[in-house]
């Protein structure tokens, strides 16, 4: 299996929508959902239990639509499968766990950098609802933690 992957992220701040692509030289996974500040730390949370071995599946509704997704790990591989109604079907990824995670970890982090230098974060006041809030900022320290580990 390739495990040459790259994280794109993009958070819509006035919507709160969010996607996260990860891309090998065969594939690319997108997960997307409204209301970030809560999918975020979801997504977060889902991955470190998955790679922790907490769970072995997960579904992640998103917020604003109908999709799904389920992730599920047998503790080295990572199964994807987004159940989507626009454009309707099932659409299957597989990808190495811990590549995946390290991926979404470093593509993060060279977000939260980039809104930096641009000024963005740190927020000047902490909204509730806002995609980059504390809330889910303390949910990446978590996760990251968990894949430095």
């Amino acid at each position: 299996m390739n495990t040459n992957y790259i994280c794109f992220i993009d958070i819509g701040f006035s919507g709160g929508d969010i996607q996260f692509d990860v891309s090998s030289d065969t594939q690319l996974f997108s997960f997307k959902s409204g209301i970030g500040f809560i999918a975020i730390p979801n997504f977060f949370s889902t991955l470190a239990s998955l790679y922790k071995g907490e769970i072995s599946e997960a579904q992640l509704d998103c917020e604003g639509n109908f999709d799904y997704y389920i992730f599920s790990s047998d503790g080295e591989r990572l199964l994807i499968e987004h159940n989507g109604h626009y454009p309707e079907g099932i659409f299957k990824y597989e990808f190495n766990l811990k590549e995946y995670i390290s991926a979404i970890c470093t593509g993060f982090q060279e977000y939260l950098k980039q809104l930096e230098r641009e000024g963005i974060l740190p927020l000047k006041n902490q909204e509730l609802a806002h995609p980059l809030g504390e809330n889910v900022l303390n949910a990446f320290d978590d996760f990251s933690s968990i894949v430095s580990s």
